[in-house]
């Protein structure tokens, strides 16, 4: 398959690396990253083993040699926008666009470039570092990737799944990518500024009673406003709060907040798809979300350089 990957740091190339194992890929990146590539080709270490793989490497959509059957974007949740009106050139009726991406509402945005029926969205399940121009490092692993599409055409979500499964990156297919990217986005909104803010890994916060009480509120506020948006839940807020504290904390406890390593670059962050976006979709729906609302004015003030 002809395959794009827009925004390659440290995930996108991960992803990009591996399937270009069997598939025809170009990575759009930053000029370092690309030159490095270009001249020894793309290093991936860590837990899923030591590779050097060797994808066309480009700074420009404009560059892409072929029209891809699949752009892949693996930008912030910011630059969504932006990315899909420079990717205008390689974008036609034979490609589908998926979201590989934190936050909420990538998929809607890419939607609105090119319908419903060939937006995808994507959730990595896996963590990922850039150690220097040209290398990445996996870090962490949780759980199979999932793909999905906006229109549950489950046809291309267990083809595009199956591709990046036999690339050796484990992925299935779910119908309800939108509920699964939903509960991704509780484990960040609870955890990820929190840990930010206090400068602390994971593990601190489930250790100390009133870290959880903030986690509470959030989630609370979250849940009711995904249950306005019509998103198919799987738990009520209290549930979910057990499963993280119990279940999904305790594995990521020595976990970095990626939010705070933006931070400490000096780079913004995506409080606005996380917290800032169940503010937004909270006023929507007329519903109080004062303790997301704090937590995001503090990141925006840790913003401010």
């Amino acid at each position: 398959m002809r395959i794009v990957i827009m925004g390659a740091g440290a995930l996108g190339s991960v992803i990009g690396g591996f399937l270009s194992k069997n598939n025809n890929v170009t990575l759009i990146g930053r000029l370092p990253h690309v030159n490095k590539i270009k001249k020894d080709g793309l290093k991936i270490s860590g837990i899923w083993g030591e590779h050097v793989f060797y994808p066309e490497a480009c700074i420009s959509p404009k560059e892409v040699k072929e029209i891809p059957e699949l752009i892949v974007i693996t930008t912030k949740a910011y630059d969504t926008a932006k990315a899909l009106s420079q990717l205008e050139c390689i974008i036609s009726e034979e490609n589908y666009v998926m979201s590989m991406q934190n936050g909420i509402g990538n998929e809607e945005i890419i939607a609105s470039y090119v319908g419903k029926e060939r937006t995808l969205g994507g959730m990595a399940i896996f963590g990922a570092i850039m150690v220097a121009p040209g290398h990445s490092k996996v870090t962490v692993y949780a759980s199979e990737c999932l793909v999905g599409s906006l229109v549950k055409d489950m046809e291309i979500a267990k083809r595009i799944a199956k591709i990046l499964d036999n690339a050796g990156i484990p992925t299935k297919a779910t119908d309800d990518i939108i509920r699964e990217k939903w509960m991704k986005a509780f484990y960040n909104i609870a955890l990820n500024p929190l840990s930010a803010i206090l400068d602390k890994e994971y593990g601190f916060l489930g250790k100390h009673e009133n870290a959880k009480k903030i986690i509470k509120h959030l989630l609370r506020e979250a849940f009711e406003v995904a249950k306005a948006e019509g998103v198919n839940l799987k738990y009520d807020w209290q549930g979910y709060y057990n499963h993280l504290i119990n279940k999904q904390l305790p594995p990521t406890a020595k976990h970095i907040s990626s939010m705070l390593q933006d931070l400490k670059r000096g780079k913004k962050t995506e409080i606005d798809y996380l917290n800032g976006m169940i503010v937004k979709l909270g006023k929507k729906h007329g519903i109080a979300t004062k303790a997301n609302e704090i937590i995001t004015n503090i990141i925006k003030l840790m913003e401010v350089k």
